[in-house]
């Protein structure tokens, strides 16, 4: 019993001493890099989520007024904003090899991560605000 203790604590040792060898250098930051991707991942939620709210204010104005001109405006800009996320989270998933099974722990393999959630945001985020024009395209905003 205790030769099979002192092997496996041996052993530990190994694995320990393998592990120090094998840990990888923490790479440089790349600021740009992780800006982009932050970009990527955050700009759809927050275009629709300034969308949304700015479609309350001038949803008010346009059923008194009877003219939904900024509806439109808003919702424009929100939807470019929100491909425009999409757009940089597609870029940097391309940079950083299209790639989607990954168990590495580095920077590359994170970036790819975000990248990714960043695209699945920015389709979402894109359709949810176009579904919140289409009452506006349909010319039914104002409870008529």
């Amino acid at each position: 019993m205790g030769t099979v203790i002192s092997d496996r604590l041996s052993d530990a040792a190994i694995y320990l001493d393998m592990a120090k060898t094998i840990k990888a250098k923490p790479s440089a930051l790349d600021k740009g890099r992780t800006l982009r991707l932050w970009i990527g991942l955050l700009l759809p939620p927050i275009a629709w989520s300034v969308q949304l709210q700015s479609l309350y204010l001038t949803s008010e104005y346009g059923c008194y007024t009877s003219d939904f001109t900024w509806n439109h405006v808003v919702v424009i800009v929100a939807l470019v904003f929100s491909l425009l996320g999409w757009a940089i989270a597609g870029r940097e998933w391309s940079a950083s090899g299209r790639g989607t099974a990954d168990d590495g722990g580095d920077s590359m393999s994170r970036g790819r991560f975000m990248a990714i959630l960043g695209l699945l945001s920015g389709a979402l985020f894109s359709i949810v605000i176009f579904a919140q024009w289409l009452p506006t395209l349909m010319g039914v905003p104002c409870d008529k």
